[in-house]
């Protein structure tokens, strides 16, 4: 049998909802070709899609620039999701909308 190389592999893709994850966190793209933010809440990394209302949790703790941020800025992240439908990421740990995303933001 023949052993495939790289080149010739094919990805299969991992659509979640709308979201193409790639092969890699960094890589998730909206399905429909509509721009997508990567932003933090706490020490988790999101992806939005503002055109189809829509977020997914990509993972936590896995770029560490989250640690210059501060509740303010996790708190305007939050609210500028307020109302869009979070798409199962499949893994355990995925936020879920309603659930405070990191204790000790304001309000919570």
């Amino acid at each position: 049998m023949k052993q495939e190389s790289e080149a010739e592999q094919v990805r299969v893709a991992d659509i979640r909802g709308n979201f193409d994850m790639g092969t890699w966190f960094g890589e998730a793209k909206c399905v429909h070709g509509h721009p997508v933010r990567l932003f933090n809440i706490g020490r988790d990394h999101l992806v939005a899609c503002d055109r189809c209302q829509t977020f997914i949790h990509i993972g936590s703790n896995l770029m560490g620039y989250w640690r210059q941020e501060n509740t303010g800025i996790w708190e305007r992240n939050w609210q500028s999701i307020t109302g869009y439908a979070e798409v199962e990421c499949g893994v355990a740990g995925c936020l879920k909308l309603g659930n405070p995303p990191q204790k000790g933001l304001p309000g919570r």
